[in-house]
This record gives structure tokens, C-alpha cells and sequence, in this order.
């Protein structure tokens, strides 16, 4: 289904994993000898991409993100979604903070304008002055990374235009019940007054984001090309449960989450998207009477 989470719908499950082209190598940023010096464990580099850098030995990893959005409001809301922590660090970007959940992850993160920086570590043993050493390190890799050029961000191509639409027209309804099927797996989520729910195999639970918040920011990534749209083409029409729908194919791919072809079914007199079906995965939506699910 890893695949499928490509396209627009329910494509908030693919937040932690999109990030910015730039630079080369996020582990340019923060080197396996950093990590040493900071927490004396050596460390070897397991990822290295634009978009992401893994340092691991037996038990301790460490993790360097770094994602250009494609405007400073979606830099505000994804920070606030994805990375935001507890505690406020000074003299950092535009804004900063740390996180310390228990004994499993501690984190920081800072946002520049459109560009969001952020370092974890797992495992290991836990330490006071660990954060210190995590913030050290933040703002070790914030000197060397330049802020991204939006502007040389790849544009999808105007026929696929009505696909980023349709995501956009979605946000806008106050309610809808999504089922997405595909590898045995069954998920559900359903929007109604501002309020979001999720279930996996019929138990439902309240959703732990804002499901809206969270497909404005792939919304914004489409736009510039984090999320590439291609070959984007109308492949017909077709009457689903009594509304006239265009069929529309298209190719989407995302730097480590490989790629996939779709089928997205807009309604002609709404412009919502109500079913898609991309790599044997198919997710459907419908928009009328949608009711809070019982906890």
C-alpha cells in the first residue's frame, strides 16, 4: 500500500516521509564524527539522501531532516504538525524547539522561512545534557545548510492541475468518510465538524492530527515538486453510484517512497474526488450523510 500513499487522498500517512531536494546530502549537515564527539558512539551512516540522513549502531540512531515547503505558511503548519516540541530554544531560525518523550525519542527542531530542520536520536542511554547535544548539533547543521531556492523547485505540469483541485475541494467540505482497501488492509477516516477519526479493521479512535492541515502541506509539495505529478491525462468518463465522473490517469512519484500510476475520479459537477485506484489499492469517498463514528 506504500506505494498507493502517493496520491492526493489520505495522503497525510506520507508526511514523515517527504523532504526537500536540497542540499545533495543531508549528511553533509552532520557527519558520523559529530555524532561520536557529542554522545561517544560510533556510528555508521545507513541513509544518505536529500532528503534524509540515518546514523545507527547496535541500539542508538540518529536522524537529520530537512524539508523546503513550498511557502512559509505551510513551513508554520507542517512545523507545528510534524516537529514542534515542548520546549523553546533562543537565538535559533525563526522558531525552535525541543522534545523529550520518556525513554524512546528525544528530538529538535527549528523552522527559517520555508525551510524546516530537525534531528533525532533513539536508544542509547539517556542522559541529562542529551537536548544540549542534540540543540549543538542543530545548530551546527542550521550554519550549513543554505536555504533552498522555491524557485527552482520542479512545477507539475498544467494537466495535472485538476488532481491538486480536487485535493484542495476536499478540504473544503465539512464532512467525508474515506475507505481505502488494498494488501488485506482495510482503513477508514471521517471528517465531521472540524473534528477527524481513523479506524483500522472497524476500531475507530480519534485521528492524532488534522487530517486537513496535514494534505495542505502535500498539497503544497505537489506544487513544488517534492510529491512530482506526470503524465497527467483525461482517460475518459464514468457514472459512479449516480454522479458523472472524468477519469483521469496520471504518474506520481516521491524521493523514498518510489512511485506508482493512478486513476482519480473527480465528480464533473463538484469537482471532489471520489475514488481512486492506483497499484492494485483502491480508496473511495463520499461526501452525504457522514456521521461521527462511536468511540
Amino acid at each position: 500500500m506504500k506505494q498507493y500513499l502517493l496520491a492526493p487522498v489520505l495522503c497525510f500517512f506520507t508526511l514523515t516521509q517527504v523532504y526537500a531536494a536540497e542540499p545533495a546530502s543531508v549528511c553533509a549537515l552532520v557527519s558520523a564524527a559529530d555524532i561520536q564527539s557529542a554522545f561517544g558512539q560510533a556510528v555508521e551512516k545507513t541513509t544518505d539522501t536529500g532528503e534524509f540522513c540515518d546514523y545507527e549502531n547496535s541500539g542508538f540512531s540518529v536522524r537529520v531532516t530537512r524539508i523546503n515547503y513550498h511557502d512559509e505558511d505551510a513551513a508554520k503548519q507542517g512545523f507545528k504538525t510534524l516537529f514542534s516540541g515542548k520546549t523553546v530554544i533562543k537565538g535559533l531560525g525563526d522558531e525552535a524547539n525541543s522534545l523529550r518523550r520518556g525513554r524512546e525519542v528525544e528530538k529538535v527542531s527549528m523552522r527559517q522561512g520555508q525551510t524546516v530542520l530537525s534531528i533525532s536520536r533513539m536508544g542509547g542511554e539517556f542522559k541529562d545534557d542529551d537536548l544540549h547535544k542534540l540543540e549543538s548539533l542543530l545548530r551546527q547543521a542550521a550554519g550549513s545548510s543554505p536555504a533552498a531556492d522555491s524557485s527552482s523547485a520542479a512545477q507539475p505540469d498544467a494537466a495535472c492541475e485538476p488532481i491538486i483541485k480536487a485535493s484542495e475541494t476536499k478540504i473544503a467540505q465539512p464532512a467525508w468518510h474515506s475507505v481505502t482497501e488494498g494488501d488485506g488492509v482495510r482503513l477508514e477516516a471521517i471528517k465531521v465538524d472540524g473534528q477527524f477519526f481513523m479506524s483500522e479493521d472497524g476500531k475507530w479512535q480519534k485521528a492524532p492530527m488534522d487530517m486537513d492541515a496535514a494534505e495542505k502541506i502535500v498539497i503544497g509539495m505537489m506544487r513544488d515538486g517534492s510529491v512530482r505529478l506526470s503524465n497527467c491525462k483525461e482517460d475518459g468518463t464514468e457514472t459512479v453510484d449516480g454522479v458523472e465522473m472524468t477519469v483521469l490517469s496520471y504518474h506520481s512519484e516521491m524521493e523514498g517512497m518510489g512511485s506508482s500510476t493512478n486513476k482519480l475520479y473527480i465528480g464533473k459537477a463538484d469537482g471532489l474526488p471520489y475514488k481512486t485506484e492506483a497499484d492494485g489499492t483502491t480508496n473511495t469517498v463520499r461526501y452525504q450523510d457522514v456521521t461521527a463514528p462511536k468511540l
